[in-house]
C-alpha cells in the first residue's frame, strides 16, 4: 500500500500557528489511519535526528551570517536574538559538593537495593546501622525505542 506524504513545510515564512497546525494536521492523518502510524513515528524520528545533526553542524555558520544583522532580528516569521554563554561555577572542584554528590549517589544505591529486596530481606545502611526504608514505586512513562541500522 502506498501512503501519502507526511509533511509539507510552507516555502513563506511560518509562525507558531502553523507550527501547530502541521502538527496537528500530521496527527490527525496518523491518528484517523490516512497514514501508517508505524512508518509516519520511524520517518518522523529519523528526520528528528537529520536535523539535530544539521543545526548543530551549522550553528556557527548560522551564528557568522546572523551576526552581520545585529543583536536581535527578524527573518523568515521568527525572531532571532544572539545570546552570549555564561559562566558557572565548576561545581565539581568544591570538595564538600563532590562528597555531598558522593553520599547521595550511595544513598540511591542503597535504596535501589532496598527496593529490589523488598519483601526478601532487610537492607542495612553500613555506616549508621539504620535499616534502609522500602521507597514506593515511581512509574516511568512508557516509549516506543527506534534504532537505524
Amino acid at each position: 500500500m502506498t501512503y501519502p506524504t507526511l509533511i509539507t513545510i510552507p516555502k513563506s515564512d511560518i509562525c507558531k500557528a502553523e507550527i501547530v497546525q502541521i502538527a496537528q494536521q500530521l496527527t490527525d492523518r496518523i491518528n484517523d489511519g490516512e497514514v501508517n502510524p508505524i512508518e509516519a513515528h520511524i520517518k518522523l524520528k529519523a528526520i528528528v535526528k537529520a536535523l539535530e545533526a544539521t543545526i548543530k553542524a551549522t550553528e556557527q555558520t548560522v551564528a557568522d551570517e546572523a551576526s552581520k544583522h545585529g543583536k536581535t532580528f527578524q527573518a523568515f516569521g521568527a525572531e532571532i536574538t544572539l545570546k552570549e554563554g555564561s559562566l558557572t561555577p565548576n561545581y565539581e572542584e568544591d570538595e564538600v559538593y563532590a562528597d555531598l554528590k558522593a553520599q547521595m549517589k550511595a544513598r540511591e544505591e542503597l535504596l535501589k537495593m532496598a527496593f529490589r529486596q523488598a519483601g526478601k530481606t532487610a537492607i542495612f545502611d553500613e555506616s549508621t546501622g539504620e535499616q534502609v526504608p522500602v521507597c514506593s514505586a515511581k512509574a516511568t512513562k512508557a516509549s516506543i525505542a527506534v534504532s537505524f541500522r
